[in-house]
């Protein structure tokens, strides 16, 4: 079963004004008619809000009614909930902001803030959508399609409810440059809002593009094309572009009263080029911009003044909000204007209808149109264009016009733009551009107006809505089986490590620094640990059963401000520079490392360095690194790349690796690691003195955590040694083989590619799994001072 959920459902209440009952319509909207395609393969049921407050005595009745004859379930909303949620957020904010309207300027004494107070109802409404749904899931069979700006935060709401449910999105209007997006306070919200579902789809790919790219920037994660990985969920993208129902209109086209009004107006407007224009009264429909070419186009061509005729409809819309009152005050201005300047008792260049027109009425005009304009500045798709383009058919009637069909002149910010390429696509901001459009289509000839239709009726004809919906919900079923797992580690199970840390008596934690024990930092000064974390540490460092070591890409001067008072391992520059537990001394493990190539890198980084803002080298005594975590995630990633190839030609002689880290772009020597600092950990352990500190008892807790590409060295070493510690016992023909240490390799957050072999979800959970190993080694130690000897258990 299909649960689709919209804003409004698709009927209105009629109170009968004889007994007060109430009495429901349905609607034909498109959104309607392009599931009906899919009405046959599944059953669904429609969640949404009436668009009316009902009251609390009436809202079981009504729900029991709109569900058993419509099979709809409201969403009852308050009318205050209704004006802060509806008219304040999705359409004082969303809306104009997806169609590139920014939040309002400051204006001295007459600033618009961003009203938290609508933020908190869009949610409370996204939560009552939510409820809704939950009220009648069943987890076995239902899928759950979601529409549009409104219901951002459902997915969320959803899977906080029902965390395996099965969820699709798709937004019907533009979606912004990451640019304007930005602008919106509560922007990184709606991103994780819309990241839980499982498909997100757009009207084009320049929609997909922009969501991938406000989502690498916002939330700083790596987005492909096909989809994004975010807190362990993979969310596919897609582009399905909505159509119209061809054959519908095809029908409605045919029918005795559309021909015989085709007639009538012909008769009416004979000897006369007629121009049509069909739009809501909206900012973003460029309705202004469509008059503007037209007294621009009747300027420059008075041969043509009273031989062209615009029919404008403008049918309008939102009248109590200001903005739209303004705009229809500017429309009658200019069609005055035009009609005085260019009219005649017998003329007038504009015919504007200010008011809906019957389905029969406007397809008639659809088929008498020599020309249709569309100039919308900013729009989701355009369907007008489609239904132009379906009635122009010749297959409908229009073959008796020896000029040709009709001509579609179509905005290039129209959705439509991107498939209709048989369309005179013009940029309504340039007004000469749409008069000289104008003038181009009156004067096509028929044959190239039949080549245009055929290509506009090929794509419309067969991307119809019901292809829509039938594409959409197969997709949908796709990435449901061949969901991508993205839990390839399994989550750390902490009580069973806990544990294990428990029983030991002789264990080796390994901890890598940057991104592990504390975040990453773009300055090495700012990434000195929290006295919180130093006590941790200090806590496992004096716990006799413990050797503890810290990897660091830092400087070894860092490190040892730092951590140097405790009794743990460091190792500096991945193993570079590294000191054993009980020394005070520093180790070199690369004395004889060549350095001289690092007069051959710097210029190449500094060259770089100069060209992306952002970005700092940061030399050590073993090696080079370009940092990028401030610079622009686009940019930043580009030029590492190009970095990347820049030195591979520059360096292909010398025992160099480029590593691409977390942010960054390392060189260092290959013989440079934290692989070769562990394996000397683990021979310092393994020497009779140290197993004879430890009570006899030989390495049995490995705990090695870190988070990029320089810690799998450290996780691919211990799986070897551990493999062939196995091989050696299993060898080892003995009543009693050696007991194989617990081994833990931890990644920092659910990286798939990772030789881990379990993950933590940050840094945070690393800290509460580092303090539970506290905890037990302070309450052993508290046994040893009382005179318990836990060992001997």
């Amino acid at each position: 079963r299909l649960i689709v959920v919209s804003n409004r459902l698709p009927l209105s209440r009629v109170v009968n004004v004889e007994d007060g009952t109430n009495e429901f319509v349905m609607s034909s909207g498109g959104l309607v008619t392009a599931l009906s395609g899919v009405q046959n393969e599944l059953d669904f049921i429609w969640i949404g809000w009436l668009g009316c407050e009902i009251t609390l005595e009436e809202q079981p009745a009504v729900r029991e009614k709109l569900l058993k004859d419509y099979n709809c379930l409201p969403v009852f909303l308050s009318d205050e909930i209704v004006t802060k949620y509806y008219s304040g957020f999705c359409n004082g904010v969303l809306w104009p902001l997806f169609h590139y309207v920014p939040l309002p300027m400051y204006k001295a004494g007459g600033e618009r803030k961003f009203d938290t107070d609508q933020w908190e109802a869009y949610q409370t409404a996204n939560q009552l959508f939510a409820d809704a749904v939950v009220s009648i899931f069943n987890p076995k069979t239902d899928l759950i399609w979601v529409h549009d700006y409104h219901l951002m935060s459902l997915p969320a709401e959803l899977r906080l409810r029902k965390p395996k449910c099965k969820i699709a999105w798709y937004l019907h209007t533009p979606f912004p440059t990451s640019e304007i997006y930005r602008i919106l306070p509560v922007r990184k919200e709606l991103l994780e809002g819309l990241l839980k579902a499982d498909l997100v789809g757009f009207q084009t790919y320049d929609y997909a593009r922009h969501f991938l790219s406000a989502c690498s920037r916002v939330l700083e994660v790596e987005a492909t094309p096909k989809g994004i990985e975010y807190n362990n969920h993979y969310c596919a993208i897609g582009v399905y572009p909505i159509g119209v129902d061809a054959e519908h209109i095809a029908k409605v086209c045919a029918t005795p009263s559309v021909l015989s009004r085709v007639k009538e107006l012909m008769v009416k407007f004979s000897g006369r080029k007629v121009l049509l224009g069909v739009d809501r009264l909206d900012y973003i429909k460029g309705m202004p911009h469509k008059l503007l070419g037209l007294e621009l186009f009747l300027s420059h061509h008075p041969e043509w003044r009273g031989y062209v005729t615009l029919i404008q409809i403008g049918v309008p819309t939102r009248e109590d909000v200001d903005e739209y009152q303004k705009l229809g005050e500017q429309v009658n201005e200019l069609v005055g204007r035009i009609n005085g300047t260019y009219g005649t008792l017998e003329y007038s260049p504009i015919h504007y209808i200010n008011q809906s027109v019957p389905q029969n009425e406007l397809f008639a005009i659809y088929k008498l149109a020599d020309v249709c304009l569309v100039t919308s500045v900013r729009d989701g798709m355009n369907l007008v264009s489609h239904e132009f383009v379906v009635a122009q058919d010749t297959n409908n009637g229009a073959e008796g016009r020896e000029d040709g069909p009709g001509v579609l002149i179509l905005s290039e910010f129209a959705g439509s733009a991107q498939s209709l390429s048989g369309a005179i696509r013009v940029n309504p901001w340039n007004t000469e551009e749409v008069a000289t459009a104008i003038q181009t289509a009156l004067t096509l000839s028929p044959l190239e107006k039949e080549i245009r239709q055929t290509k506009l009726f090929r794509y419309v004809s067969t991307h119809t809505a019901g292809f829509w919906a039938a594409l959409f919900m197969s997709e949908f079923r796709d990435v449901i089986l061949t969901k991508r797992s993205t839990v390839k580690l399994p989550h750390l199970n902490i009580s069973r490590v806990v544990s294990a840390y428990e029983k030991a008596k002789n264990r080796l934690i390994i901890s890598d620094y940057d991104g592990t024990l504390t975040k990453i930092q773009t300055l090495p000064q700012l990434a000195q640990p929290a006295n919180a974390l130093v006590e941790i540490l200090r806590s496992l460092s004096t716990d006799p059963r413990n050797t503890v070591f810290i990897m660091s890409g830092r400087e070894r001067r860092f490190l040892e401000s730092w951590l140097g008072k405790l009794r743990i391992g460091l190792a500096a520059e991945y193993g570079y520079y590294h000191r054993m537990p009980d020394e005070t001394e520093w180790q070199c493990t690369g004395e004889e490392v060549e350095l001289s190539w690092k007069e051959l890198v710097k210029p190449v980084m500094k060259y770089f360095t100069e060209r992306t803002p952002g970005t700092y080298i940061e030399s050590r005594e073993s090696s080079l690194a370009w940092h990028y975590k401030d610079a622009d995630p686009h940019f930043g990633a580009w030029q590492a790349k190009d970095m990347q190839i820049s030195m591979e030609d520059v360096l292909s002689n010398y025992p160099l690796e480029i590593i691409q880290g977390n942010h960054n772009v390392e060189v260092r020597h290959r013989s440079v690691s934290k692989s070769h600092v562990l394996q000397k950990a683990l021979a310092h352990l393994s020497t009779p003195e140290s197993i004879a500190a430890h009570g006899g008892n030989e390495i049995d807790f490995i705990f090695c955590v870190g988070d990029d590409r320089s810690d799998e060295d450290m996780f691919q070493y211990l799986s070897t040694w551990k493999e062939n510690l196995e091989s050696d016992s299993e060898k080892a023909a003995t009543a009693s083989p050696p007991c194989l240490p617990n081994m833990f390799n931890v990644h920092i957050g659910n990286d798939p590619s990772s030789h881990a072999t379990s993950y933590v979800d940050s840094t945070f959970e690393l800290r509460r799994v580092l303090r539970a190993f506290s905890s037990v080694s302070k309450k052993d130690s508290d046994l040893r001072y009382l005179g318990v000897d836990k060992t001997s258990n």
